[in-house]
């Protein structure tokens, strides 16, 4: 183990606890809102997968024990896995997987605090339930509050994952085209029966709402009609509160608003947690309702019930505007990095989204081991493959991302290992009067909505040695192309040792836990497919 690794680990176990899960991840039956029962993926012969709450400075594992059909991880979203990163849990990237009938433990330094999840990261497994909150208590907590109370909000599906991405990657236009619905999931429960969704206030207490979208495809937008919510937190940045009644969350991210109830029981009110579905080129935006109850005494009236009564503005609610309560300033700016979001029709009749025309495909070496295993070759982007869309980043550079959506559809995207900086947001016609800049001091995401026709700007320094996934957390738009890899530190990276239990699971698969991106020495790539590419004037 790396020296710094070391005194990192030993700072933790001196301040915190060693908390234990045992996960054997296997197929379940579930009905979640009562509509359609399918097979899930859950933990220990249940689902959903538990919640999993530790205090800052704790060390989390998670011994997983594959019994899949096929391989699978666990990913801690919003982590940054500093001096870890055979944690992160990407297959392709970090490591290749965990084989059927395989094991993985997973062992976090949970250094961050704040509101994350855990979900599979090996193909779109997560879609089919494999995913669960992970609440990290602030040694320090700079707000207060009454009660803590977790909503996870998920679009879920019907369907399985595999019959989704088989529709929306075929080769006829009508068959991609063809809608689908979502169905609301609160705390994996969902359906027409409020009991199984409400939230229960006693009046004059302050409430801690950590609100997670953990959909596959959809934003959300959540409010509770007559209160005022205060926004104290997204993706794990403490901030100093926004007042606003309702705020939109896209796919992966998350935040904690406080909401203080009513001083009387005379009344309940209506919480809404609507579904905008917006990831199918060709299907107009839909927004699908979904109501339930805030109780404050079981015979109270309710209040709001229908649209034309509701309070909630629904302003769009900019991220850009918020203040973190450590006011870190933002890095300069050695090193530019354009990424231009565009869907198109490719040679292989197949609809892909790409960033600058180039879809990404997972390597058959995870890149973190070609970085490690490749010497000096490893600061060189071929090594990792064309499609991995590699970019190298010498270490403690400062760098900003300029993320361009071309498309008519808002893409989500999310980038391990590190929170950025959100600098600037703006229309992609060049009009500057739309150009929106932070303050001195910017929030700091893990996941970042870049809507239609617009860019944003990020800013990050190159601190975390690894190979960091940067991908459209829409997940069947990650499966379509939209991803790139950073390779952070390569030298440094070299510094760490390759887990056993990861050699071990390469072994397993029979995939190479050595060399460059097809397994081979060197600049060897001579018949590495490069394809598909877009169709000309598509």
């Amino acid at each position: 183990m790396k020296p710094v690794a070391l005194l990192s680990l030993l700072a933790a176990s001196a301040l915190g606890k060693r908390v234990v899960h045992n996960w054997d991840i296997g197929y379940v039956q579930a009905n979640p809102d009562g509509q359609n029962q399918r097979r899930v993926i859950g933990v220990n012969g249940k689902w959903p997968p538990p919640a999993i709450e530790v205090d800052q400075y704790d060390i989390l594992a998670i011994n997983v024990h594959n019994s899949l059909d096929e391989a699978t991880s666990v990913h801690a979203h919003g982590f940054h896995q500093r001096d870890t990163p055979f944690m992160d849990g990407v297959p392709g990237v970090t490591e290749c997987g965990i084989a059927p009938n395989g094991s993985f433990t997973y062992e976090y330094n949970v250094t961050q605090s704040g509101t994350y999840w855990l979900h599979s990261h090996y193909q779109e497994q997560y879609i089919d339930g494999l995913r669960s909150p992970l609440i990290v208590r602030a040694q320090k907590e700079p707000h207060h509050y009454d009660h803590d109370v977790t909503m996870m909000l998920e679009a879920w599906y019907h369907r399985n994952s595999k019959e989704v991405a088989d529709q929306l990657l075929s080769t006829s236009q009508s068959i991609r085209e063809a809608p689908f619905r979502p169905y609301m999931l609160v705390n994996s429960r969902g359906g027409t029966d409020p009991d199984v969704t409400k939230l229960r206030f006693e009046p004059g207490k302050t409430y801690r709402l950590r609100i997670l979208n953990v959909s596959a495809t959809a934003m959300i937008r959540f409010g509770i009609e007559e209160h005022e919510m205060r926004v104290i937190e997204v993706d794990g940045t403490a901030t100093e509160p926004k007042r606003t009644n309702s705020i939109q969350l896209s796919v992966g991210q998350r935040a904690s608003v406080l909401v203080t109830a009513k001083s009387s029981r005379a009344a309940n009110y209506m919480y809404r947690a609507d579904i905008f579905t917006d990831i199918q080129s060709g299907v107009d935006r839909a927004v699908l309702p979904f109501s339930s109850v805030v109780e404050y005494a079981p015979n109270a009236p309710l209040r709001n019930v229908s649209d034309a009564q509701s309070t909630l503005d629904w302003d769009f609610f900019d991220d850009i505007d918020l203040v973190p309560i450590d006011r870190q300033p933002m890095p300069g700016v050695n090193k530019w990095v354009p990424l231009e979001m565009h869907t198109g029709l490719y040679d292989d009749r197949r609809e892909h989204i790409t960033f600058n025309n180039r879809t990404y495909e997972t390597p058959i070496v995870p890149s973190l081991i070609s970085a490690i295993t490749t010497g000096y070759q490893a600061f060189y982007p071929d090594v990792y493959g064309f499609k991995s869309q590699p970019v190298i980043l010498d270490p403690n550079t400062d760098v900003e991302i300029a993320l361009f959506n071309r498309d008519n559809n808002t893409h989500t995207i999310h980038l391990h290992g590190h929170s950025f900086f959100i600098y600037r947001r703006g229309s992609v016609d060049g009009d500057k009067t739309k150009y929106r800049t932070a303050g001195d001091f910017p929030v700091r995401r893990d996941t970042v909505a870049v809507p239609p026709r617009e860019f944003v700007l990020l800013r990050i320094r190159a601190d975390n040695p690894g190979v960091w996934f940067l991908h459209c957390h829409q997940a069947y738009h990650n499966l379509q192309g939209l991803a790139a890899t950073f390779i952070e530190a390569p030298y440094f990276a070299q510094q760490f040792e390759i887990p056993e239990q990861v050699l071990r699971n390469c072994q397993k698969m029979g995939i190479p836990a050595k060399g460059n991106a097809m397994g081979r020495n060197g600049l060897d790539l001579l018949d590495e497919q490069r394809g598909p590419f877009p169709l000309e004037g598509l």
